[in-house]
């Protein structure tokens, strides 16, 4: 039975697009390729367009940490960019997308306002690129501001059986079996996505847990060392399986019963103290990832 989710869950897909500030240079690519007997075919040669633009390193940083931000708090649905998640997170999801959207812009006015000082300076650009400056590679600000975007759009999850379309009930019921097909396993790949996470997150732990082969100058066992970041991880996980768990897997409320109750009120300082500790939850975590799903890894 295809599970139903359509009123528990929202598709969701970010566009965010930049302008590289590279540029192919045709004449210096033949040149290169001429000066080393080369084929026209073995490379090419891009020019940095605004080298040292620190405000444009900013801004691509931001987006890059901005995708990022939305690939966790999100499910893989579609090959097409959309992403799945539930109506109980999205308040905490649009929040978050809406400050960095805001943030998006503030930066983006922060470079306009850098690229009019460069543009308007032709001879530091001149200076970076040497004979390779050409003023036409540079678009007027009308035009770079195009380069630039941010989109959220947001869209209902349909059922197989909400198809409205002027067709033969025969190609309706085609259609409606390829989409179950589909929707059975985004599904599927939706809840994989889940335990994929939690399988590195609790492999990191194992390891940052374990022994050294190694003892310091008193005999005493060294232990790797432990990052607060992976734990709070584990517990963002605990929740994603609460409530991202959209097909009711009593496997998954399970796990996370079991990770909430060996985490919670562990922090790093008491583990760094206590060796007894660590050995204890070393094994927890253990037989925690002995019960994972393989997912054929």
């Amino acid at each position: 039975n295809v599970p139903s989710i359509s009123s528990s869950a929202l598709l969701v897909q970010l566009n965010i697009s930049t302008w590289t500030a590279r540029k192919l240079d045709k004449s210096a690519t033949k040149k290169v390729a001429i000066d080393n007997n080369a084929s026209a075919k073995a490379g090419n040669y891009n020019k940095n367009l605004l080298a040292g633009c620190t405000e444009l390193d900013d801004l691509k940083k931001f987006v890059g940490n901005a995708r990022n931000t939305h690939y966790a708090m999100t499910l893989p649905w579609s090959d097409m960019g959309l992403r799945l998640i539930p109506t109980v997170q999205y308040f905490d999801y649009q929040n978050a997308m809406t400050d960095l959207g805001q943030e998006f812009q503030q930066l983006y006015q922060l470079f306009e306002d850098a690229y009019i000082w460069r543009i308007g300076n032709a001879i530091q650009q001149a200076q970076e690129l040497g004979g390779l400056f050409n003023h036409d590679d540079y678009p007027p600000v009308d035009v770079l501001r195009n380069k630039f975007g941010w989109t959220l759009s947001v869209q209902p999850l349909a059922d197989s059986g909400d198809f409205r379309l002027d067709i033969s009930n025969e190609q309706q019921e085609v259609i409606k079996q390829q989409y179950d097909s589909f929707y059975r396993g985004a599904i599927d790949s939706a809840m994989d996505d889940i335990w994929v996470r939690l399988r590195k997150n609790l492999e990191t732990i194992s390891r940052q847990l374990a022994p050294k082969d190694e003892f310091d100058a008193k005999g005493n066992q060294k232990y790797n060392k432990l990052y607060d970041s992976v734990f709070d991880t584990s517990l963002e996980l605990i929740r994603m399986m609460r409530d991202f768990n959209l097909t009711g897997d009593t496997q998954m409320t399970a796990i996370a019963d079991q990770l909430e109750s060996a985490l919670y009120s562990v922090n790093t300082d008491a583990l760094k103290n206590s060796e007894s500790l660590r050995t204890t939850k070393a094994a927890e975590v253990t037989a925690i990832l002995a019960t994972l799903p393989s997912l054929d890894m």
